[in-house]
């Protein structure tokens, strides 16, 4: 009987004991990165705001990298310390971090937001107008030059106006395509990949007319509802920006037409506002890129790339001895062929020994004695 009330008793301490562990395991909180909340995500991501902001706000979308390096620093610095709740630094932990940052947060995501940017350009063929967004652009940039180097003439009638525009529209069209025959491949795929130099010469040309034509003749009758003072056909803000600058032309110009130097000045203005309406298409797409491709991109490059690839690579040679590598068969090559010190040594007291039991010169006189 006293075996299995021992054994009874045994066990139900054993239970008793037991349950503790189990509450505490199971009471024990999930893991939660502490730089992967909040604000902190804020700053990781703000390099990929500042990349799809950058056509309408080049500074801020430039000034926006700033957080997210000192973000990638601070991540970086936090895995090479703490393996999640507990400190073991580690600096192959960090070196795997810092991949997959520069993978997600430098190029990936970057990247993937300046092509969603440049796909709605193309698109721009599928409007009315069946020219592309950047040829838009290149279009309503010649128009503003033109309008800052015309005379008055120009404005005499709207005929003068977009027999102007268009003119100089076709000399810059073929110019631009001699320069894209006479020059060499790599500038010409560089000036075609970097630049929009020859925006114009992917768009068929009697289209890029018609819509220069378009654009001049809206142009002209904003011109001539300012100079009529017929307000109700000018946008406002041209409005706007006619009215700020009328008193600055008037001081600057005196008896002469400060009016017309007004109205050219809100015209270019003009110009510069269509250009931004498609800067701020290509911000959206650029924003609805960031925001549906940031999880699955990071999901990708951490599941396929990291895990299955990166990772894998980066065990095998911190696991790899140290003596099967290329490195240390050099390091050993090196000490194989330098002389051991005590050779050295051995080599320079010699000569030593021999000066000291060198045999003492005697004169001839006391040899002759």
């Amino acid at each position: 009987m006293i075996g299995p009330t021992f054994l009874q008793n045994t066990n139900t301490t054993n239970n008793t004991t037991n349950k503790p562990n189990k509450e505490k395991t199971s009471n024990k909180s999930k893991y939660h990165d502490p730089l992967n909340k909040g604000i902190m995500i804020a700053l990781s991501n703000s390099n990929e705001i500042g990349t799809a902001i950058s056509d309408i706000a080049p500074k801020l979308g430039a000034a926006l990298w700033a957080p997210t390096f000192m973000y990638l620093g601070a991540d970086i610095y936090d895995k090479y310390k703490n393996d999640k709740d507990n400190y073991d630094p580690s600096g192959k932990r960090a070196f795997k971090r810092a991949i997959y940052q520069a993978l997600t947060s430098i190029v990936t995501l970057p990247a993937a937001i300046i092509l969603g940017k440049y796909i709605i350009s193309p698109l721009g063929k599928l409007g009315k107008s069946g020219i592309s967004g950047n040829a838009k652009d290149e279009i309503y940039r010649h128009t503003r030059n033109i309008i800052s180097q015309a005379h008055g003439y120009a404005f005499e009638s709207s005929d003068n106006f977009k027999t102007l525009i268009i003119t100089t529209l076709e000399n810059t069209i073929k110019s631009r395509k001699n320069k894209r025959d006479t020059s060499n491949i790599i500038s010409k795929y560089y000036k075609k990949i970097f630049s929009s130099r020859y925006q114009l010469l992917n768009n068929d040309e009697q289209k890029l007319i018609k819509f220069a034509e378009q654009n001049a003749q809206k142009t002209y009758e904003i011109f001539e509802a300012i100079k009529h003072n017929d307000t109700q056909k000018v946008p406002k803000k041209i409005l706007k920006m006619y009215k700020k600058i009328l008193p600055k032309m008037k001081e600057m110009y005196n008896e002469a037409d400060y009016s017309y130097q007004a109205t050219r000045n809100a015209l270019m203005e003009y110009q510069t506002s269509l250009i931004f309406k498609n800067k701020l298409l290509k911000t959206i797409s650029g924003i609805t890129v960031l925001f549906l491709l940031t999880k699955p991109v990071n999901n990708f490059v951490d599941k396929q790339i990291m895990k299955k690839v990166i990772n894998p690579s980066i065990d095998q040679i911190a696991n790899t001895p140290i003596r099967e590598t290329r490195l240390r068969k050099i390091f050993n090559d090196m000490r194989i062929n330098t002389p051991n010190s005590a050779d050295k040594n051995e080599n320079t007291s010699a000569p030593q020994e021999k000066l000291l039991t060198q045999p003492e010169l005697k004169s001839k006189a006391a040899e002759s004695l």
